[in-house]
């Protein structure tokens, strides 16, 4: 099995890069859908139009559903950078990979 060039590398490595921020991005953005939540049931627990509900109640619903979406969204975008890479090179894929 034979190295890839350089220029494959540094894009592979920045295909990596890129789903490790898309990641981080869409974890962020479903851990802060659930803050939001938590915010909204204890006002309104403070209110007084309903019962005080736990924080891990609602942030551990909402921690694991953004680690597996945010996981989903990284692969795909890894993956169909890395079949770009694999499929979009000038020479022949078979014997350049291989």
């Amino acid at each position: 099995m034979r190295t890839l060039p350089r220029r494959h590398r540094i894009a592979v490595a920045l295909w990596i890069l890129v789903g490790v921020v898309v990641w981080n991005g869409i974890f962020e953005m479903w851990v802060v859908r659930g803050v939001r939540e938590y915010l909204l049931q204890a006002a309104l627990a403070d209110a007084g139009r309903r019962s005080a509900v736990p924080i891990s109640d609602v942030m551990d619903p909402a921690i694991y559903d953004a680690t597996w979406i945010a996981t989903l969204w990284a692969s795909s975008v890894v993956l169909a950078g890395l079949l770009t890479l694999r499929f979009g090179s000038r020479q022949s894929p078979i014997r350049d990979w291989q």
